[in-house]
């Protein structure tokens, strides 16, 4: 609701006005400008001066806040304090008492609740109003709690409703009238008529340090869940008046595996055999030598899946913002140009919040304060980011002004792209985050009550809406949280909101800019530009101011990144192959986890995990093999050569063997898939055709369905005796063996009776040396068959003697002899 104007005279109120902006103006001018430390973690850090002060350590007692009630005094109510007081000295305490003191006026600057909660030494700058009972002595070492009351009339605080706002009161220990020390704290004066409201939400961060840490300490992830962080954030984010800014990875939790009992051969009904599905039944392997392991099971661990669950069931009408997948720093793996990892990261956090039924307002992304500029809000956009969460005091160009604006605004970059700003207000997020088991909480609690209610009182015409969001790596003391949660919500000054109604000014820009607007639109951070976004971060009093440089990211390994990437394409292959991934759960988070902003500025840890991921993931994938053999002789035409592949995963696969020749003597036909089912050997049979003789080199490699690669190439050599060559042999062979009896019979059947005599007889050298071809000398025969004519005898003459050289007698002319005959 807007602030209530002042019910005097218009011109004294308005003087008053002027008056408390002056105010507030020169308590502001006055403020030291000093060096802060560099806040860590997301959107921002918690730092050590927004805490309540510690004593000296030559205090004479330690003081601790017990309770400060009631969470807003008002007229005929009463202030009681009670004070637990510790003898830290060497001698004994005595007389020791609480004194109540007060400042009268409002506090009407922030600034001046970090001062005045910032000094411990002890109060006398006024009288006391009050006085606990004394104690006679507290020995050291000793403790005791001291209680001091006083009615709220008695304070002397103004009744008028436009006065009503943070007091400061001081609790001071004395020993014997001796002030020993003090704790300075709030109190909000409410009287009758005051009605100004401001709207306020809490977005808690509800995720685990470390994602992976079911799988790597599994321990340590149990105790967390039973009773450390994890079981301090559950009950925290069932409160209804919290929003959450939930890692989807709380409701994804890895399956992890279950190892059997090997001895247990019963089926779930108790019978043996029949019926059980044991992965070293020889019909289950399909290798009747089958010695394999026991298939082990996967399951979510009860403790996880009760988480998930009851964060499921306990989403109800809160506001719900999407962390990236594991905490995923998704600007370095954008830089990193990971994109198979980018896109897991958005793929599991989408499928988590499909299956869960969860509908997230935004996937926000955070940036720490003293990173915030220009270029770190240009970062998240180009990642994918819906809305980024930043601390209002970078985004705020004055940060001592008289109004503190809503948390949200817009991002407007050179290129027009929009991204909205959900900025909470950096103080009071940092006092939320001291709600821890180690702290002072109710001192804590005052100030975020006394914060509230001066943010509140500041004069504004416009309504307002803050945002808390404490850092995600604190861990916070369910109890203390709560019990200041509780106080918020007892707050009359606070109305509880919702962050998605921030969200839902954006579109349309439903807001205002001018805090003394009195259209009812929220007075909000409006359009920021680039040079817009400053970097900024706590001072040493815990208040926040802007800084003159940025603070450079450290952005996550790009190589370490790269090689989570490919280690997460290789898981991918796998599972497409696999009947049942369910193995692949933890070395999948594995790796996503390497991609958390845990990492930040660890790169040593993060490569180290890289390689282990690595590691893991080619030992998974060498659980499937093709076994080779010493080799192969093809001596048919056609043949189903045997391929033995092995799977020692704990799923079936359904992997297709892809064959190649080196050599064109085969023809290999197209292999069908082939199920392999856990802890098991299977043959396949690989259709190859003989085109000729020879020795061929066969390479295997296994692929999934659609062709990816699974395993390093396997050679087989192949002697190649085809059988249609060895028949082609014997047909010729048969061929040319009739020919020889064809022509043996033939010969024996035309032979002996109708060939001449072979004739030997010597050369004619005559004819030899003319022609060159050698004849049989026919002359001598002739002579003998003529000299056996002329005698008549019958009888052929003699052959003539070999070594006779002289010349033969001519032959009688046969015409002479005719004519010589009687």
């Amino acid at each position: 609701m807007p602030s209530s104007r002042p019910s005097v005279h218009p011109v004294l109120g308005a003087l008053l006005t002027a008056l408390l902006m002056t105010a507030s103006v020169l308590v502001g001018a006055g403020l030291p400008t000093l060096p802060a430390a560099q806040a860590t973690g997301a959107p921002h850090a918690v730092d050590a001066p927004a805490l309540p002060p510690k004593p000296a350590t030559d205090a004479a007692v330690s003081m601790d806040l017990v309770s400060l009630t009631p969470t807003s005094l008002e007229e005929g109510s009463t202030l009681t304090a009670r004070v637990e007081v510790t003898n830290t000295s060497s001698e004994p305490l005595p007389a020791l008492s609480l004194e109540l003191r007060t400042l009268t006026s409002r506090v009407t600057d922030r600034s001046a609740l970090a001062s005045w909660q910032a000094d411990t030494t002890a109060d006398t700058s006024t009288p006391s109003l009050a006085t606990s009972p004394e104690v006679d002595e507290l020995a050291p070492g000793e403790s005791t709690t001291l209680t001091v009351t006083l009615a709220a009339d008695e304070l002397g605080y103004s009744d008028a409703p436009y006065y009503w706002g943070t007091r400061r009161i001081s609790l001071t220990a004395v020993a014997d009238e001796d002030p020993l020390a003090s704790i300075r704290s709030f109190m909000v004066w409410r009287p009758a008529g005051a009605e100004t409201t401001i709207t306020q939400s809490v977005l808690l961060p509800v995720a685990e340090e470390d994602a992976f840490a079911s799988v790597t300490d599994p321990e340590a992830h149990q105790q967390s869940l039973e009773s450390g962080r994890l079981a301090g954030t559950r009950e925290l984010a069932q409160r209804d008046d919290v929003d959450w800014w939930l890692d989807p990875a709380l409701l994804d939790p890895p399956q992890l595996p279950v190892d059997p009992d090997p001895s247990d051969d019963t089926n779930d009904d108790g019978a043996e055999g029949d019926g059980a599905e044991d992965a070293t039944d020889p019909e289950q392997t399909g290798d009747p030598d089958s010695d394999s392991p026991v298939a082990r099971t996967f399951e979510v661990d009860a403790a996880s899946a009760d988480l998930a669950a009851s964060l499921r069931d306990g989403v109800g009408d809160r506001t719900v913002l999407a962390m990236p997948y594991a905490q995923s720093d998704l600007v370095s793996v954008e830089q990193a140009d990971a994109q198979a990892l980018h896109r897991a990261v958005d793929a599991r956090g989408a499928a988590v919040w499909e299956e869960t039924g969860i509908a997230p307002e935004a996937s926000a992304m955070g940036i720490e304060g003293t990173m915030a500029d220009g270029d770190s809000l240009q970062a998240l956009l180009d990642a994918g980011a819906d809305a980024a969460v930043v601390p209002s005091s970078s985004l705020r160009p004055d940060l001592d002004a008289a109004v503190t604006p809503s948390s949200v605004g817009v991002y407007e970059s050179d290129d027009g792209s929009e991204l909205p700003l959900l900025a909470p207000d950096p103080v009071l997020s940092d006092e939320f985050a001291h709600l821890t088991a180690d702290s002072d909480t109710e001192q804590t609690q005052q100030r975020l009550l006394a914060e509230t209610a001066t943010i509140a009182s500041e004069y504004t015409t416009a309504p307002r809406h803050l945002l808390i969001s404490p850092s995600s790596t604190v861990e916070l003391d369910p109890v203390a949280a709560g019990a200041a949660l509780d106080a918020l919500d007892e707050a009359p000054w606070i109305e509880q909101g919702s962050t998605s109604a921030l969200l839902d000014s954006v579109p349309e820009r439903s807001w205002t800019t001018d805090a003394q607007d009195d259209s009812g639109a929220p007075y909000a951070l409006g359009t920021v530009g680039p040079g817009e976004v400053l970097p900024s971060g706590p001072s040493s009093d815990g208040l926040w101011e802007h800084r003159s440089t940025v603070t450079e990211r450290d952005a996550l390994d790009p190589v370490s990144l790269r090689s989570l990437d490919s280690t997460w394409q290789q898981l991918g292959v796998l599972a497409t192959a696999m009947e049942d991934d369910a193995s692949l759960d933890a070395t999948r988070l594995q790796v996503l986890s390497g991609t958390s902003l845990r990492w930040s500025g660890d790169p040593e840890g993060l490569s180290a995990l890289a390689d282990d991921s690595r590691d893991t993931a080619q030992g998974l994938e060498d659980r499937i093999e093709v076994i080779p053999a010493s080799g192969y002789n093809l001596i048919s035409d056609s043949v189903g050569v045997p391929v033995t592949i092995s799977n020692d995963l704990d799923s079936p696969i359904t992997v297709r063997p892809e064959v190649t020749s080196d050599r064109p003597l085969v023809q290999i036909g197209e292999v069908e898939d082939v199920t392999v089912p856990a802890h098991s050997q299977v043959d396949a049979a690989v259709p190859v055709e003989a085109v000729a003789n020879g020795t061929v080199t066969l390479t295997t490699v296994l692929t999934t369905q659609d062709g990816q690669q699974l395993t390093e190439p396997v050679d087989v050599p192949l002697t190649v005796n085809p059988a249609w060559e060895n028949w082609t042999t014997l047909v010729i062979v048969i061929a040319m063996g009739l020919l020889v009896v064809v022509g043996v019979a033939r010969a024996r059947r035309t032979g002996a009776s109708t060939r001449a005599p072979a004739v030997h007889g010597p050369e004619d050298p005559e004819e030899l040396s003319r022609s060159g071809i050698s004849t049989v000398d026919t002359s001598t025969a002739a002579k003998a068959w003529s000299a056996r004519a002329g005698t008549g005898s019958g009888t052929p003459a003699p052959d003539p003697d070999p070594d006779d050289d002289r010349p033969a007698d001519d032959p009688p002319d046969t015409d002479d002899r005719e004519e010589q005959a009687p």
